[in-house]
């Protein structure tokens, strides 16, 4: 029977699940179990509704054996990560921090009856929620009001041993800056109270993750998983990580703390890690959609209308990864670039699963692309290998590599590279805008499969080469590389900085793999699947052994199966006679 379940072990400052349309369980009832999945439907449920010392929990029947723990502000990111989880069997325990001195409505979580009913469905998936307030994880770990002290506790299994495997996602900043604005809102204060608050979550994140690591012994062998913007190195909250402990002990944290941290903040998210292994970090752009799990999520753009439009976490579902920063050092992500909170969240996930095979120090990013179709379990681990392979391909100049199931025309598709998509691509601003130096100028095809992008530079009034691109196109992908400018002008070796504007159109090119699709340029890449398991068949029986006499049975007639010699159409019922018909038209005339 499946079980709701409330532990009480939390200190006060650990919230508990409540119900919404004023359904509050009473203690009687904490351990009841629900009836049917109509009770699910009726109400829903909100998570961190009120301040007591409980948690919650939301389990499956059956066991499981992948455990995931996931800190992070509420909704966003972490609640995709923490339900995407439970829903593929893992037993996830998600700790959320909230805005500090939070007691409106900002720390409210709320989950969806159909997202309950997918764990309870799920293959022993199980989900814990507990959450605590910022300001509350900053205080010494003896102090009575710290929750600190109780994460650890709460995050480590109940039967840990030598053998146990846990994963840890932290996610830094999604969920922190729309929490802190429904919380100023409701008191109307101004916005500086924004940036305190601000460092204070982070911090609180990251004194989180570092206590977790260190009190759980299974996450040693465990994967540990830094969700963070494009923009940021290591999850450093104040981006300058040498100032960064001069202004935690300032006075952006005084107003919050009454003079300043008491509890030892890591400079970073990785520092929180420790110097274990298994950290990867898993890097987004421009953050779209809204969890799937939220009530007020919907496929359309302001609820049904007569011309109803799809949202972009439903049109955007194809995925890219690509190493974070380029063989020229550059980052791969640009304004431009955006990722849904669906897949970002789901990627993290399956960072954690041994399936992957994410190698320890990856650092990765997702790019959404077009697409109404959800990526295969196949075409996730063929999109994680490729970009790690690509962080190999450092030699040779390669910046960018596709795969395509099959080109039409390999000239057909480097002359719309030439003529249509690089073009386009120069005339932009940002590379049109580039006035010192040099800058990519023109692009032309040479030879049937290969379109060269030239670097120019304007030394005393005469142009000089001083570096291409070479984008070459086979029946089964595309592979861009740097190549040599002019000999003669001392440009003869491929460059080892990365060129001007090299970095937006290596960018540019992964959208053109997706439109070379959408215009049949080209096929999408089919991703290998795995091997089946075969199953031995057992063999069959040639020798019959009999158990004793068997003995003919008496008065048996025999059936005569002759075919009857008048056949199917003079036996049985017969047509009628044949009925007399009109004549003919002509043949009244002929009268």
């Amino acid at each position: 029977m499946t079980m709701l379940c409330f532990n009480w072990f939390i200190s006060w400052a650990i919230f508990s699940l409540t119900f919404t349309n004023a359904f509050v369980p009473s203690p009687r009832a904490m351990n009841a179990p629900i009836s049917s999945s109509r009770d699910l439907k009726t109400r829903q449920k909100t998570l961190f509704g009120s301040i007591s010392s409980s948690s919650s929990s939301l389990s499956a029947s059956s066991s499981s054996t992948h455990n995931l723990i996931v800190i992070s502000p509420p909704g966003g990111i972490g609640e995709v990560a923490a339900v995407q989880a439970a829903k593929m069997g893992s037993s996830v325990k998600w700790f959320v921090i909230s805005p500090p001195t939070s007691e409106t409505e900002s720390s409210v979580v709320t989950l969806s009856a159909q997202t309950f009913e997918s764990i309870q469905n799920s293959n022993g998936g199980t989900l814990e929620v507990a959450g605590a307030k910022a300001d509350t994880m900053l205080l010494p770990l003896d102090d009575a009001e710290s929750s600190a002290s109780s994460l650890g506790t709460w995050c480590t299994p109940a039967t840990e041993s030598a053998d146990s495997v846990s994963n840890l996602i932290c996610v830094m900043v999604d969920g922190v800056e729309q929490s802190i604005l429904a919380k100023l809102a409701s008191k109307g204060e101004e916005d500086v109270e924004k940036a305190k608050m601000r460092d204070v979550m982070m911090d609180a994140i990251k004194v989180a993750a570092k206590e977790v690591t260190s009190s759980n012994l299974s996450l040693k062998k465990g994967m540990k998983i830094a969700v963070l913007p494009a923009d940021m190195e290591g999850g450093s909250s104040d981006g300058d990580e040498k100032n960064s402990d001069k202004k935690r002990g300032g006075g952006l944290l005084e107003s919050v703390l009454g003079g300043g941290s008491k509890v030892d903040v890591p400079s970073s998210l990785l520092d929180a890690f420790g110097k274990g292994e298994n950290v990867a970090i898993l890097r987004y752009g421009e953050l779209f959609g809204i969890p799937e799990s939220s009530p007020d999520a919907s496929p359309f753009v302001g609820g049904p209308r007569r011309y109803p439009v799809l949202r972009d976490e439903y049109t955007m579902r194809g995925i890219r990864m690509d190493p974070s920063r380029t063989a020229s050092g550059n980052q791969m992500m640009g304004e431009n670039s955006r990722s849904s909170r669906l897949a970002v969240g789901e990627a993290a996930v399956r960072m954690t699963k041994i399936s992957t095979n994410v190698k320890n120090g990856a650092d990765v990013c997702l790019t959404s692309q077009r697409g109404m179709d959800l990526p295969s379990d196949e075409e996730w681990v063929e999109e994680f290998s490729r970009a790690q392979e690509a962080l190999k391909k450092n030699m040779n100049g390669e910046l960018f590599s596709a795969s395509f199931g099959s080109v039409k025309s390999l000239e057909r598709l480097s002359d719309w590279l030439a003529t249509k998509w690089a073009p386009a691509v120069l005339k932009t601003y940002d590379i049109a805008g580039i006035r010192v130096g040099a800058r990519p100028v023109y692009a032309s095809r040479i030879g049937e499969n290969q379109v060269e992008i030239v670097w120019q530079e304007l030394k005393d009034f005469k142009t000089t080469v001083v570096g291409k691109m070479i984008i070459e196109v086979f029946d089964n992908g595309v592979i861009a590389r740097r190549a040599a400018g002019d000999a003669k002008s001392g440009y003869g070796s491929i460059s080892s900085k990365p060129l001007a504007g090299e970095d937006i159109l290596v960018r540019r090119l992964a959208e053109a793999v997706t439109q070379a699709v959408e215009k049949g340029l080209a096929t999408k890449p089919v991703p290998t699947k795995r091997p089946k398991k075969q199953i031995e068949e057992t063999p069959a029986v040639t020798t019959v052994v009999s158990t004793g006499v068997v003995k003919p049975l008496a008065n048996v007639e025999t059936v005569n199966t002759a075919v009857s010699e008048a056949g199917p159409r003079t036996s049985g019922a017969r047509r009628p006679s044949e009925r007399k018909r009109g004549k003919r038209q002509s043949d009244k005339e002929g009268q």
